[in-house]
């Protein structure tokens, strides 16, 4: 019985793990999809700058990308706020990763060449959520800024 209840609780650990690597890319995705989304228009420019770093940053095949990106739309769909997200952000990233996510998105807002006033705000509020100040906003902003 012992050593029943020793494998189950190895599976569970095992399971979480990977289980919190998906969430954590998830509400990454989730989080770059809604700034995508935030000017009404689909850009191919934003997308593709949101596929690269979703390549970089969580080492995906493509494939794998294209699935994370349609869950991630779904998950957005169905959200009642951000929260849900930066919440799993906050808990899997230090603070220098999340500024660096904050590029990230800053990088897909700035991708098409025009950044909607509705990017920069949802922008902001995703910052605030991930407990990143203003001056790092900035950073983060400028540092995107120099990717162009």
């Amino acid at each position: 019985m012992i050593r029943k209840l020793q494998k189950m609780w190895k599976t569970a650990a095992v399971s979480t793990k990977e289980q919190r690597g998906h969430d954590v890319s998830l509400a990454v995705a989730a989080l770059m999809v809604e700034v995508m989304r935030m000017d009404g228009h689909l850009h191919e420019a934003e997308r593709s700058s949101m596929m690269v770093a979703l390549e970089k940053r969580f080492d995906l095949s493509e494939t794998e990308i294209h699935a994370l990106i349609e869950q991630a739309s779904a998950e957005v769909d169905k959200a009642l706020d951000l929260h849900q997200f930066t919440s799993i952000v906050v808990k899997g990233f230090s603070t220098q990763e999340r500024i660096v996510i904050l590029t990230e998105l800053w990088a897909v807002a700035m991708a098409d060449g025009i950044v909607d006033p509705y990017e920069e705000q949802i922008i902001r509020r995703m910052a605030d959520l991930l407990g990143i100040h203003h001056t790092q906003f900035i950073e983060a902003k400028l540092s995107a800024e120099l990717q162009f």
